[in-house]
């Protein structure tokens, strides 16, 4: 019984002390408040979402409540319009990447959350669990299907209006009438000025390649850097007002977002290049969870963090927020999406961009 009770003095001290760990905030980039996914694998879209919010801020252009589950609606379609022209071999699931926002935005626009909440009627919970599970089964009867007709986009928006709700034609904003294309050309930033960072040694460094997670669906290209110099990027964008969207694996134990941090805690890990690539390689780093890096603070002895914002609303006691340690950015960090002009311009000459 003694040994029980000394056992949880220390367990209360050791949960005590780690409740009461406090950052001091270095930077701040300005942005908008902690939204919340529920239940559904949307987090690619909240991620990019408050990215481009916030960099309608830093561009003078204003803070804007932009819809996340807008970019879901026609991603679904777009998926289920890849996975039949390749014959089901293609992932279709909820998950995305950032670029998938962007997609979905230089081909049907985007609107503010006033005019689509990806709620059907009734609804209060993100949940698409039934959702995607009809609308992949839909999907792969349209594959064995030889000349499949044109009745597969009408029924798909039928399930996706049925679950999320009926997209507008056109909405208002400061006392214009838009549609989603004509506000996306009116207000959002352009897509050729961003760019995804990855660092994998299996493909040349300074090249672009297709990555090679289940969730890049389109294919997309990500530019190659060793891990040194990706952390450069990520510290002069932050040191220099600009945020970053940020893909990596959530599914160590060191990452503890009801704790407010996120960590390497084992002391004999190498953080190097090889063991980042050890990782990608045995799926041990794996392409998780996408949120929003907003910030840079230190910890009691001055170790530098980086502030993420993650979609999981007020959900501790930051508020929605948690700390990143700089190892766990070096080894956890699957890819980034960044404005061009927040990569030192040493090093986008060797990308060309």
């Amino acid at each position: 019984m003694k040994k029980l009770v000394i056992v949880a003095i220390i367990i209360f001290f050791a949960v005590a002390t780690q409740a009461q760990e406090k950052f001091k905030i270095v930077k701040d980039v300005p942005h908008t408040s902690v939204k919340n996914q529920q239940h559904a694998g949307t987090c690619w879209s909240f991620a990019t979402t408050s990215f481009i919010e916030s960099e309608l801020i830093r561009s003078g252009s204003g803070e804007f409540d932009l819809s996340e589950l807008f970019f879901v609606y026609y991603a679904y379609l777009m998926k289920t319009d890849n996975f039949i022209r390749l014959r089901g071999v293609a992932n279709f699931s909820q998950g995305g990447q950032a670029h998938d926002v962007f997609a979905v935005m230089d081909k049907y626009g985007a609107v503010t959350e006033e005019f689509f909440t990806g709620y059907a009627p009734g609804d209060t919970i993100y949940d698409h669990t039934e959702m995607e599970k009809i609308l992949s089964a839909m999907a792969k009867v349209w594959t064995g299907i030889d000349g499949v007709g044109r009745h597969w986009k009408g029924a798909s928006r039928a399930i996706l209006d049925e679950y999320m709700g009926e997209m507008p034609n056109e909405m208002a904003f400061r006392k214009k009438t838009y549609t989603p294309m004509e506000f996306r050309q009116a207000y959002l930033p352009k897509s050729s000025d961003y760019v995804e960072l990855t660092s994998f040694s299996h493909h040349p460094w300074y090249e672009p390649f297709r990555l090679e997670i289940p969730d890049n669906w389109l294919g997309a290209q990500y530019y190659n850097l060793p891990v040194d110099e990706l952390m450069e990027v990520i510290n002069y964008a932050l040191e220099n007002g600009y945020s970053i969207c940020w893909d990596g694996d959530v599914s160590e134990p060191e990452f503890k977002h009801r704790q407010n941090y996120a960590r390497i805690e084992d002391e004999n890990m190498k953080l190097t290049q090889a063991a980042r690539q050890d990782g990608f390689d045995d799926f041990s780093t794996s392409d998780d969870h996408l949120m929003h890096m907003t910030g840079l603070s230190e910890d009691s002895l001055g170790n530098r963090h980086y502030i993420i914002k993650n979609s999981w609303g007020d959900s501790n006691s930051e508020h929605g927020y948690l700390h990143m340690s700089k190892g766990f950015v070096y080894m956890k960090t699957v890819a980034i999406l960044i404005h061009k002009n927040a990569i030192p311009e040493k090093i986008r000459k060797k990308l060309s961009l």
